[in-house]
Formats: C-alpha cells, structure tokens, sequence
C-alpha cells in the first residue's frame, strides 16, 4: 500500500512536471526570451534547449508510466494507456521531427541570414523560413499536442481514482 502510494506521487509528479515544462517553454520562456534577447541570441540558443525540452520530456513520461504501471493494477488501464499515448508522441518528436526540424531550421536560417541580415526571428521560430521548416515545426507541434491529450487523459484518470 504505502509502496503503491508512493508510485502515484511519483506519477503525479512527473505528470505535473511534463505539463509545466510543456506550457513553460511555448507560453512563457519563448515570447520573453525572444523579447529580451533579440533575434540574433534567440534562434540558436532557442533550438539547443528545444533538445533538452524533449529530453526532459521523454525522460519525466518514462517515469510517469513506470509509476502509473506499478500503481494502476492493470496494464491495460486508461491510466496507463495514457501514459503510454503522451511517452510515444514524445519519444517521435525526440528523436524524429525534433532533430529534422533543427536540421532544417539551421540550414533555412543559414540561407536567411545570407540573403537578409534583418530577417525577422519571431517570423523564423514560428512559420521557419520555407514550406519544409514549416510542415516540421508543424508536425513538432502536432505530436505535442497529443503528447499533452494523454498527459491530461492521464491526469483526469489519476484524480479520478
């Protein structure tokens, strides 16, 4: 019991820290680091800690659905499930859309910078600088949003027990 109590803490925890970190960086640190940095800083130092992002991201849904495994009673719980749902949309933008994305965005800021030194970054980190940077960032975005669908299914089954 108290072991079983502990893995929903745990689980908690980490469910608490995937949602925060998600809605941390796109809501709050982006728009105010790209405000006090200006667009030269904002890109390449914006694209190392995306890498980190989803490593902490990856890592916290890995914990998550160890903890909601030990504590559900059944693997195949929508406890579970969910977990399972946001760990998978993760680990595809880890090590999938992420690292083209950061390919492509490279190679398009690299073109942009040589053809207009006054590009706009907020332009660049939203839309990318063509329609392959584009559908990436997209697609980043997309996998996001599942990830977080099962992080709050999960979540909803979590208070729910």
């Amino acid at each position: 019991m108290m072991s079983s109590n502990l893995a929903r803490v745990v689980d908690l925890l980490a469910m608490s820290l995937v949602f925060g970190a998600t809605a941390w960086f796109f809501f709050i640190q982006s728009p105010v680091f790209l405000r006090q940095v200006g667009r030269e800083a904002f890109v390449p130092t914006q694209m190392r800690l995306t890498v980190v992002l989803f490593r902490t991201l990856t890592a916290a849904l890995v914990v998550m659905a160890a903890a909601a495994a030990f504590h559900a009673g059944s693997p195949t719980s929508i406890l579970v499930l969910s977990a399972l749902l946001g760990l998978a949309a993760s680990v595809v933008n880890q090590f999938v859309v992420v690292p083209r994305a950061l390919r492509a965005g490279g190679r398009s800021r690299r073109e942009i910078k040589g053809k207009n030194d006054e590009a706009s970054t907020a332009g660049f980190a939203s839309e990318g600088a063509g329609n392959e940077t584009r559908a990436l960032h997209r697609t980043v975005v997309l996998f996001v949003v599942v990830m977080l669908a099962g992080v709050i299914r999960h979540g909803v089954a979590l208070v729910s027990l």
